[in-house]
C-alpha cells in the first residue's frame, strides 16, 4: 500500500500544480526520466547500490510511473524566469532537497536501503546531476516550442 499511496499522491500533486497546457512541451523530458529510472532499476539488479523493498511491480509503478515523471514535469514547468547562476543554484537546491526528503521517507519506513558504497551523499550528488540532465535535455532540444503546437 505504501507504493500505491506514493503513486496516487504524485498524480494528485500533478493534478493540483501542473500547467496542463504545457504537456506537449514537458512530456518528452518526463519520458526521458522514466527511461532513466527503468534503466537504473535494471542496473542495480546486477550491481546493487540500493534496493527497494517490497513488490517490484508496485515500486516501479510508484517511482518510475509516478514520482519521477511528476517531479520532472513540475521541475521543468517551474524553472525560474531569471536563470542566473544564483537563482538556478537555489532552484536546484530546493528540488534536490525534495527528492532527498522522498528518499528519506522511503528509508525511514523501511522500503529502501543502500548497499555497497552507496550512501545519502551519493544520492544527493546523483539528484543534482539528474536535475541538471533534465534541464539540459529540455533546454538543448528547445522543447518549449512544442507548447505552441
Amino acid at each position: 500500500m505504501f507504493y500505491v499511496s506514493w503513486f496516487l499522491l504524485s498524480w494528485i500533486v500533478w493534478l493540483l500544480l501542473a500547467d496542463k497546457r504545457r504537456w506537449r512541451e514537458l512530456l518528452p523530458v518526463c519520458i526521458f526520466a522514466i527511461c532513466l529510472a527503468l534503466a537504473t532499476d535494471i542496473l542495480v539488479v546486477y550491481y546493487p547500490l540500493w534496493e527497494y523493498l517490497g513488490s517490484p511491480l508496485l515500486y516501479h509503478l510508484a517511482d518510475d510511473l509516478g514520482i519521477y515523471p511528476v517531479v520532472t514535469y513540475l521541475f521543468i514547468q517551474r524553472l525560474p524566469a531569471s536563470r542566473t547562476h544564483g537563482s538556478m543554484f537555489k532552484y536546484w537546491l530546493l528540488w534536490t532537497t525534495v527528492a532527498l526528503v522522498i528518499e528519506l521517507i522511503y528509508q525511514n519506513f523501511g522500503y529502501m536501503r543502500y548497499h555497497l558504497w552507496w550512501n545519502f551523499w551519493y544520492s544527493y550528488a546523483a539528484d543534482w546531476f539528474l536535475f541538471w540532465l533534465f534541464y539540459q535535455f529540455h533546454n538543448i532540444l528547445r522543447l518549449e516550442k512544442l507548447s505552441a503546437i
